[in-house]
């Protein structure tokens, strides 16, 4: 239940109490909110979600599929923001090692030509 959800819910919590002025609204709504703050992801696990999502590219695609399939009212919305924060940093990585070669002026050509003898000679 997303926050629209809860607010159509208690706007008929209130319409009930207009109808029956035995109804308990208050305890109604009270029951709906603790179940919508049950149905939430931690923020630790959001977290750490957005760290590894971060700092390990794949595994950020493994809590996106988690968290979107996981029923939870936020988990589609996390879920989405793992997806972006994984793909950020794959572009940042690939960024980066495209100006790490090229500052080098290594090109391909170059790295083609080395032979496995000549690497075994710097390491004896």
């Amino acid at each position: 239940m997303d926050e629209n959800k809860l607010a159509k819910e208690l706007e008929a919590y209130k319409e009930l109490a207009k109808e029956d002025k035995k109804i308990d609204v208050a305890s109604l709504m009270i029951n709906a909110l603790e179940k919508h703050q049950a149905n939430l992801l931690s923020d630790k696990q959001k977290r750490w979600a957005y760290l590894i999502s971060l700092a390990l590219p794949p595994f950020g695609l493994i809590f996106a599929l988690k968290f979107y399939f996981s029923g939870k009212d936020d988990g589609e919305q996390t879920a989405w923001i793992c997806g972006a924060l994984t793909a950020l940093s794959v572009f940042l990585l690939i960024l980066f090692i495209k100006v790490l070669i090229s500052s080098s002026s290594i090109n391909l050509n170059q790295i083609e030509q080395i032979k496995p003898a000549d690497i075994q000679q710097l390491y004896q």
